[in-house]
């Protein structure tokens, strides 16, 4: 426990000094709740229920940010400066350090959460139909599952530019084409066939099912591909996972 708690302590104090997590992390998150509120809570045309919707998609960000670019980026830059190969001759166990990541990543997750909860609720009254029980585990479920697909990237790549290059293609591909940014609801047919490719789609749907209290529309199938890219994600990044 004392050498969990040690490396969660190092590892928190190194994530945080970085501005990628507050830019990408918390603030981006933000200003695009801020952006959302103001014009679809005022524009007749949108329709009060792209308003509500837009709440669980843009929760999502932070999750994306920190999970599939902040977590897989950290782990390789471990690699190339060696200090994972020092960790290999320690009792350290891959899945620690895994563990102590995804963590301290989390912790900006959470704080973007918070931020754009505070927005839609303070700034523009927005409320959750659902219930907050089941979209607080839902929304854990898809932390899990985004978190799972970049310790699979960190584990895996062979160095910084290989981790940059596979990141920023989960990243952005997903940023604009899963719903997060973009909604899936304005997409012509045949884009939302290619973002149902994408797993935070799924997540995001998801989200927007719980937040507008219909828990028991069409749940069954995102679950199961979520669950099946957390199970062999994190399979492959204990199996496969690079000390050097």
């Amino acid at each position: 426990m004392s050498t969990m708690f040690t490396l969660l302590k190092i590892e928190g104090k190194l994530v945080w000094k970085g501005i990628d997590i507050l830019i990408f992390g918390i603030c981006f998150p933000v200003i695009l709740a801020a952006l959302f509120g103001y014009v679809l809570s005022r524009d007749a045309s949108a329709g009060s229920s792209d308003f509500e919707l837009s709440y669980a998609a843009v929760i999502t960000i932070g999750v994306l940010a920190t999970g599939v670019m902040g977590l897989p980026l950290t782990i390789a830059d471990y690699r190339h400066r060696g200090i994972l190969k020092r960790f290999q001759v320690t009792p350290v166990s891959p899945l620690q350090i895994l563990f102590a990541q995804g963590i301290i990543q989390l912790s900006s997750a959470l704080v973007s959460f918070m931020g754009v909860t505070l927005v839609y609720y303070l700034l523009f009254d927005y409320q959750i139909a659902g219930s907050w029980f089941i979209f607080l585990s839902v929304y854990a479920f898809v932390v899990l599952a985004m978190y799972s697909i970049g310790t699979f990237i960190g584990s895996v790549v062979p160095d910084q530019k290989a981790a940059n290059m596979w990141s920023s293609i989960a990243y952005f591909t997903m940023l604009l084409f899963s719903g997060a940014t973009i909604p899936y609801e304005v997409m012509p047919r045949f884009v939302q066939w290619i973002m149902d490719i994408l797993p935070l789609s799924h997540g995001i749907h998801l989200l927007k099912l719980v937040s507008t209290g219909r828990e028991t529309e069409g749940m069954t199938v995102p679950f199961l591909i979520l669950g099946i890219v957390t199970g062999v994600s994190l399979i492959g990044a204990f199996k496969f996972f690079k000390w050097k």
